[in-house]
């Protein structure tokens, strides 16, 4: 629409209609704050990967080829990005409905998301895996949601480069939908699965008890937020199809999990210093069979409980505890007694 002097009116049309410009606030604005938040996101990522390769980190060769791998993976994600909010706002500045055509590295972002979100959340079934028992139907379950929201962002990718146009995407609406929902079921369940075995396995002293919090903490964390951007990208694709809101979230999506997969185990070393913490405590609270006791000559009696935690491998847990009579040698006739 213009007015009297020939410019154009100050209301534009939302991106549905393809004959006047659309709104720069929920398309161009959108993906500009996405595409901004997903850059600081990905220095954090940076941030993250340098720690835990700089760290004491006693994981194997082949589990930090596969760090190293996502943070590359994450890389030409970012560049993508950067080529999307270029082409957009800078090579196409005079063109405004530019806007209404995809571009390629929106399309691949869809695949290379789907493809890193499967990563994690593949080794965080196999840690559901251990911590369950082997159990294999839970197991499987995070796998298959896992791999329908990879599979949807394949063909979702494959068939978006036979679009001409943003108005079409209504003919890939379910496949959205799916990808999305899926996305959201699988960062749930992952994270309501390891909360509940992390708090199955508490033991009842608090030292191991507050590790255990401590580590569904990072697992709320690592899992809710990411469920949380995906829920909202699929109610804003649901509200409003024909605007590029819902792309500002799913630029977040990979970013998201990967800061805090790697913030979980960057959270590792400091969580072993905590547990191997030398702590006096009752030797008649280790009447449960799970404990085992070895009594030295000259030294006091050692602990030790072998607990699941959010390492791949069981931390032993080292506790201190001195008899009686080694606690009134000690602290002599009108010491106070030695806290549990």
């Amino acid at each position: 629409m213009s007015d009297a002097t020939g410019g154009v009116s100050s209301q534009s049309t939302p991106l549905s209609d393809p004959l006047q410009l659309p709104k720069f606030d929920n398309t161009l604005g959108a993906v500009l704050l996405g595409g901004l938040l997903a850059m600081a996101l990905w220095g954090v990522v940076c941030i993250q990967t340098y720690n835990f390769f700089m760290g004491k980190s006693r994981d194997k060769p082949a589990f930090k080829l596969l760090i190293a791998f996502l943070w590359t993976l994450d890389t030409f994600d970012s560049a993508l990005n950067c080529h999307i909010l270029y082409y957009y706002l800078v090579s196409n500045y005079l063109n405004p409905l530019a806007v209404l055509f995809p571009v390629w590295s929106v399309i691949i972002h869809v695949a290379i998301t789907s493809l890193s979100n499967f990563i994690i959340r593949s080794m965080f079934a196999r840690r559901i895996y251990r911590l369950s028992g082997n159990q294999v139907l839970i197991t499987s379950y995070i796998v298959a949601v896992s791999l329908t929201d990879l599979v949807c962002g394949i063909v979702i990718t494959v068939k978006a480069f036979g679009i001409t146009s943003y108005l079409e995407l209504d003919k890939l609406s379910n496949l959205m939908y799916l990808n999305f929902a899926s996305g959201t079921t699988s960062d749930l369940s992952v994270a309501l699965v390891l909360c509940y075995f992390l708090r199955r396995s508490r033991t009842g002293f608090s030292k191991t008890d507050s590790l255990i919090s401590l580590l569904v903490l990072y697992t709320v964390n690592t899992g809710l937020l990411v469920a949380v951007d995906a829920f909202l990208g699929l109610i804003t694709y649901i509200i409003m199809p024909h605007n590029f809101i819902f792309l500002g979230f799913y630029l977040l999506l990979s970013k998201l999990y990967l800061n805090s997969y790697l913030a979980a185990l960057n959270a590792r070393e400091g969580l072993r210093e905590r547990v191997n913490e030398p702590r006096s405590i009752h030797l008649s609270n280790f009447s449960h069979p799970r404990f085992h006791h070895s009594q030295s000559r000259s030294g006091p009696t050692v602990v030790e409980e072998k607990s699941s935690t959010n390492s791949d491998k069981f931390v032993a847990i080292s506790v201190e505890t001195i008899t009686d009579e080694q606690m009134n040698e000690r602290k002599g006739p009108s010491s106070p007694e030695s806290p549990v």
